[in-house]
């Protein structure tokens, strides 16, 4: 079975392998709003061998406050009109979404026919429940779903946020330079943080929404003084779109581990802050919790840095930069070679190397108990 998902974050459902009805219901902002006795409706197929064992659900979803108190919406889902969950109140108070994850028994679903899943608030809610994101996969495919999210979130890359800024005991916000970034270090996942600094001192550190329609961090202009930072989506766009080629780099990457460096994919960011002065360093981590940081050389030639991916170790991390042929955007268009049956071998007689290594840490912790 296809990982299905539908993320209510835009007015229109971005969708995968998913059609969406809904009744009672109403976009606003980032999410779905669901009066009393609202429901949503999820239609996708289930293959003809079935999905074995079950199927997993997961919920992004709140309950809205009543003035100071926790609201008063229960959540039910139904699986082709039976019941999975019934009443069920979400935790938290209002404040932060939720995650929430239900297991659907593989006997409740249709194979080689169109199923149906829905969400419906109770009759007697008091407040309403914001739904944000419902994703489904078979238990044995764990995140799929998610995987398939991310990627296709990424298919529109690049985003355009109109920012604020306040000095310390302020009250009133002032207009700050609008935003403009893309970044592509080959995970395929949009941004959850991002840090930069120039040359002149300036520098900035934010924090993403995960639906990406807002940020906030801290900026230091370049006289030293401090600010907060907000920003607000008000463009995204598929990259390259419309991005200026001069805020735009590419680089050749290398990454460093087990005494020698090795081939990455390209590194390409598009990054427009207002600023003047070429950028000094530059930090992210991804919505796949990737992270990197980059120290620039004095002409934006080439970078120093680590990266790590989400459940491995920290590595070396170095490129160089790539410069397009005029009039052709910059881009990861650039595929990576494949390694020679030479390199091939010296990477698996590393990674063995490693795995005898640390069986070797363990057996030895695992001895000391006795």
């Amino acid at each position: 079975m296809h990982p299905v998902f539908v993320d209510f974050s835009t007015a229109a459902p971005r969708t995968g392998n998913a059609a969406v009805e809904s009744q009672g219901a109403r976009f606003a902002r980032d999410h779905l709003a669901l009066d009393s006795g609202a429901t949503v409706t999820l239609s996708f197929d289930v293959p003809e061998e079935g999905v074995r064992d079950e199927l997993t659900v997961k919920v992004r979803a709140l309950v809205s406050k009543l003035g100071p108190r926790p609201g008063y919406a229960p959540l039910g889902i139904a699986v082709n009109s039976k019941v999975i969950v019934g009443e069920h109140r979400i935790p938290g108070g209002g404040d932060l979404p939720q995650e929430m994850t239900f297991a659907v028994p593989a006997e409740l679903l249709h194979p080689g026919r169109t199923n149906t899943l829905t969400l419906r608030t109770a009759a007697d809610a008091r407040s309403h429940l914001w739904l944000y994101r419902v994703l489904a996969e078979p238990v044995w495919d764990r995140d799929a779903a998610e995987r398939a999210w991310l990627a296709e979130s990424f298919a529109q890359s690049l985003l355009t946020y109109r920012t604020d800024r306040r000095a310390p005991g302020a009250q009133e916000w002032e207009p700050a330079a609008t935003w403009r970034l893309h970044l592509d270090s080959g995970e395929g996942a949009m941004p959850s943080r991002l840090d930069w600094r120039v040359r002149s001192g300036a520098e900035a550190s934010v924090e993403f929404a995960l639906e990406l329609h807002t940020f906030y961090g801290h900026t230091r202009d370049a006289d030293g003084r401090w600010y907060e930072l907000r920003g607000e989506l008000i463009d995204r766009q598929a990259y390259p779109g419309d991005a200026d080629l001069d805020a735009t780099r590419s680089f050749a990457t290398e990454a460093g581990w087990g005494g020698r460096w090795h081939r990455g994919g390209p590194l390409v960011y598009h990054l427009a802050t207002g600023e003047e002065s070429p950028f000094d360093r530059i930090g992210w981590t991804d919505q796949r919790a990737c992270s990197a940081s980059i120290g620039l050389t004095e002409d934006g030639s080439s970078f120093q840095g680590w990266s790590q991916r989400v459940n491995e170790g920290p590595v070396g991390y170095r490129g160089t930069e790539i410069l397009p042929e005029p009039g052709t955007p910059q881009g990861p268009s650039e595929q990576r070679e494949p390694n020679t049956l030479t390199e091939d071998l010296d990477e698996l007689g590393q990674a063995l190397t490693r795995l005898a290594d640390t069986a070797v840490k363990s057996l030895g912790s695992f001895l000391r108990r006795f």
